[in-house]
């Protein structure tokens, strides 16, 4: 039993459904019906600098009015904040969403950092991709400890390191832990990973601090409802207030919903 909402915090989706791979659906309808199937209650939208498509998530979070809600796709070193400022400025807009792996950019750039200073006067969230593997940016500009000096750099910006930062999840732990402004998203992980190390380091993670992971399933990468199932699964042993925090508090405190 869960005493709050069901959050999928990490969603992503695309105007005509089509994605990157050509193998996923990414059309809003198949996102609505596998939240229903799943029970989910409130969805974040991860949007990506690359389609150019914050209008077209706001036009859908308009449509989904108190269930939908979006992070505006943003590259500092491609865009200008004046590109997003207006999208921010929208009820369902909760921040920014930084995609150092594909925009190839370091999270250190000087233009990345004018970007975590206004975010951090006007109390905009960031999250970042953060995942270990990249054809161009250098894997050690991605590694936890990169974002643990960012956050204490700008100790009032709330960060989200998305997919707990594989393969550094132990890393990503104690960065979590030694930040009160840094939490970690477990999207995308859970069965890629399944029979290794990282869900060891997941479990303990859950254990030990449940009050700084957030529940996403990366849709349409993976199945919104399938992906929820396997995670109640692997959290199934986790007292039930745990639970609630990684399963729709957290998210609901950290992006405002």
């Amino acid at each position: 039993m869960y005493i709050s909402p069901i959050v999928d915090a990490h969603l992503h989706i695309t105007d005509n459904g089509e994605w990157f791979t050509g193998k996923h659906n990414a059309s809003i309808g198949l996102l609505i019906e596998q939240m229903d199937a799943g029970g989910v209650a409130k969805g974040v939208i991860m949007g990506l600098a690359q389609l150019n498509q914050n209008e077209y998530l706001r036009r859908i979070c308009d449509e989904h009015r108190g269930i939908l809600y979006a992070m505006a796709g943003f590259s500092p070193v491609t865009q200008e904040l004046t590109a997003v400022r207006d999208y921010l400025s929208h009820e369902a807009f909760r921040g920014i969403k930084l995609h150092p792996r594909r925009d190839n950019f370091s999270p250190m750039d000087p233009k990345a950092l004018a970007v975590y200073e206004e975010a951090e006067e006007k109390g905009w969230v960031i999250n970042f991709d953060v995942f270990g593997h990249s054809a161009r940016l250098p894997i050690e500009e991605l590694r936890p400890t990169v974002f643990d000096r960012l956050a204490k750099r700008f100790p009032n910006l709330k960060m989200v390191l998305s997919h707990c930062c594989v393969p550094w999840m132990l890393e990503a732990f104690f960065v979590a832990k030694s930040n009160p402004n840094l939490y970690l998203d477990c999207s995308f992980i859970i069965e890629r990973f399944n029979k290794t190390s990282v869900m060891q380091d997941l479990l303990y993670t859950a254990r030990h601090l449940d009050r700084k992971l957030i529940f996403g399933s990366d849709f349409p990468e993976e199945q919104a409802h399938r992906y929820l199932s396997m995670a109640k699964i692997e959290f199934k042993d986790l007292q039930e207030e745990k639970k609630s925090n990684i399963f729709g508090l957290n998210a609901i405190q950290v992006y405002g919903l």
